[in-house]
């Protein structure tokens, strides 16, 4: 039942308490019942789709049709993108390197490392001149890649709300370096679990397959949604061939796909990331 259906069917059998009288009482208990059911392991209620609620004690009745007990697993509207302490780069040794492009990313961390040059540092507000080291992860399908709309969900501003973007950002910190990590201080790693948060992907679990890892293409100077100077790294993702976004598996605005190798009408529709890496990539691919 929607929260709409399960208000009227309590009216109706007169045990709605007077506090939820109102204009909003419907939006009230819907959100009341999707927080309980993110939150709490214990929560009466489950959801069969985005909407719509089902009781628990509900599951093991006979006469209630399969296709009402189906869980539909919903997820959180927000993630946490800043887990510290981050990776830095010294800027002015990101300056000798020039403003733009920084085609070989774990080469460029090999250099940066053995000049001293790598700090982790536990604020992205005092950093020191350094540049805090974000991911940004863009998944590409032949010539095409995936953009949506940003949202709160994206970060904790919304500068750039409703703006187009074709890239999925995380900020790299001490705990995405591993042993497996192969020279790239972790990117790999945060770039491969903000795609799989934000498109609520698991290979392993629905398909049986080991999923590929993002590849880092380059890395650039950019400003956050702060305003303040980060190292972006372009991390590209090529998605498995039965990946395909819906609105109803994702916690995104208006996803569709977008070809690269055409010049898109508006470049102001979209956030000065996505800005910065579509003119990269154009100067990547030119001769």
């Amino acid at each position: 039942m929607t929260a709409a259906g399960i208000l009227e069917a309590a009216y109706a059998a007169a045990i709605v308490p007077k506090h939820l009288y109102g204009k909003t009482q419907v939006k009230t208990l819907r959100a009341r019942l999707s927080e309980d059911v993110l939150r709490s392991q214990h929560s009466a209620f489950f959801r069969t789709e985005p909407g719509y609620f089902f009781l628990n004690e509900l599951v093991s009745d006979p006469t209630v049709p399969v296709k009402y007990k189906e869980k539909f697993e919903a997820r959180r509207r927000t993630r946490d993108l800043h887990v510290a302490p981050f990776l830095a780069v010294d800027g002015n040794y990101v300056a000798g390197h020039g403003n733009l492009l920084l085609s070989d990313w774990r080469s460029f961390v090999k250099a940066a490392e053995s000049c001293n040059a790598l700090h982790y540092i536990q604020s992205r507000k005092e950093t020191d001149r350094a540049l805090i080291v974000w991911t940004f992860s863009v998944v590409r399908r032949g010539t095409e890649v995936l953009s949506y709309r940003t949202g709160r969900y994206r970060s904790d501003a919304d500068t750039f709300a409703n703006k187009r973007t074709i890239g999925f950002p995380g900020v790299v910190s001490f705990f995405d370096c591993t042993l497996f990590s192969d020279g790239d201080y972790g990117a790999t790693e945060n770039a491969l679990g903000a795609i799989l948060s934000d498109l609520d992907i698991s290979a392993v679990a629905v398909h049986g397959e080991k999923l590929p890892d993002p590849e880092p293409r380059f890395a650039m100077r950019a400003r956050g949604d702060d305003g303040q100077e980060v190292l972006l790294v372009v991390m590209e993702w090529t998605c498995p061939a039965w990946f395909e976004p819906t609105t109803r598996r994702l916690s995104l605005n208006d996803p569709r796909w977008l070809d690269v190798t055409v010049p898109q009408n508006d470049i102001n529709d979209f956030e000065p990331w996505t800005k910065a890496t579509l003119e990269a990539l154009e100067e990547v691919r030119a001769p």
